[in-house]
């Protein structure tokens, strides 16, 4: 679009630039002077659209809030154990979606971590997932951060169901779902310990609280 407007602006000002005033002579020039300005005013065009379907882009795609979760099929990253999210029924699952080589995902970590500890015990489940390798996540954990969290990974052969696909053009990704199933909110983007906090705590009153120590397995 700038070599386009550029492009027209250019050819209008070698055109008239000896003009006084400033304006074509013959057919050649005002046959010139006639593209440059289409040029110009297509190239327009075109950047306004472009900003306009920006701006509406989050507008155009459907909310989920309100919404029953779509089923998600996972395997637990210590384990290898099959899950689904309809297991976690009952209680508040903050379902965060991520990867290794996402910066902002990195910085987040450790506060998903610390309301999992903070807030397991009155029914909040901090599920993490990514799609990347069970093996390229059990080498983070053992190297950069063991994650508290139900770590888990999507397999190879899977790919993300609507709306969770939506990591593919953001991540981190994070929704809160409640206890009965339904999306409560969800966000682009790191969020931090307050964050997550205020997204779970006016669902905290129907989650089933939990006695378990640990929500982690031991490796076998």
């Amino acid at each position: 679009v700038a070599l386009l407007i550029g492009s027209g602006v250019g050819l209008l000002y070698l055109i008239v630039r000896r003009r006084s005033p400033p304006r074509p002579e013959g057919v050649l020039e005002w046959t010139g002077a006639t593209l440059a300005l289409s040029a110009v005013l297509m190239g327009g065009g075109i950047a306004a659209l472009t900003l306009a379907e920006s701006s509406t882009g989050e507008e155009k795609a459907p909310s989920v809030t309100g919404t029953e979760a779509p089923g998600l099929r996972f395997r637990l990253v210590d384990s290898n154990e099959p899950k689904t999210l309809r297991e976690y029924r009952g209680q508040v699952v903050l379902l965060n979606l991520w990867a290794t080589w996402c910066p902002p995902c990195l910085d987040e970590l450790p506060q998903l971590n610390r309301l999992q500890k903070t807030y397991e015990s009155e029914g909040v489940i901090v599920i993490t997932i990514s799609d990347e390798r069970r093996s390229t996540i059990r080498r983070f954990e053992r190297e950069k951060l063991e994650l508290q969290t139900v770590s888990g990974y999507l397999p190879q052969d899977r790919s993300w169901p609507a709306p969770y696909n939506r990591v593919q053009q953001s991540r981190p990704y994070s929704f809160v779902i409640g206890p009965e199933g339904i999306i409560r909110d969800f966000w682009a983007g790191a969020g931090n310990y307050s964050t997550f906090v205020e997204a779970v705590r006016p669902y905290l009153s129907n989650a089933v609280s939990s006695d378990k120590p640990s929500l982690r397995k031991d490796v076998q």
